[in-house]
């Protein structure tokens, strides 16, 4: 099975070193992070940003006015699907997002359900991007 390329953006350095070793080091991983920062501007000018075929993005960038934040994240990845990582003390307030994202995932959850997650995502959705 091919490996679907992933960008991970949050501010939490600690949270993207996990994700990394995961995805690069579990033998069962479905994805390679092809992209990652702290924010999507100091990503911007990465010529890899259109190989991104799914985007976990962290919930604690989006600003208030969601529908800007999502349109602005949607010119960067066009047609990247987004998963976003959101606390469970955050979940009621981020379902304000529930429009712009695919999936909502915990930091705390079980990487076995993530990696199943990515697997049985739509692959039709995850082709749009190539």
């Amino acid at each position: 099975m091919e490996k679907v390329n992933i960008g991970i953006i949050t501010p939490i350095r600690k949270l993207r070193f996990a994700y990394r070793t995961i995805f690069s080091e579990h033998i069962q991983s479905p994805a390679r992070i092809v992209i990652e920062g702290p924010s999507i501007e100091s990503i911007s000018s990465n010529s890899c940003l259109s190989k991104a075929e799914l985007l976990l993005l962290d919930y604690r960038l989006v600003y208030k006015n969601t529908a800007l934040f999502f349109s602005l994240t949607n010119s960067y990845f066009t047609s990247s699907p987004i998963f976003l990582l959101v606390n469970q003390n955050e979940f009621s307030e981020a379902q304000r997002c529930k429009a712009y994202v695919h999936l909502f995932v915990t930091p705390d959850s079980d990487i076995m359900e993530l990696f199943s997650q990515i697997r049985n995502f739509p692959k039709s959705a995850l082709l749009q991007s190539r």
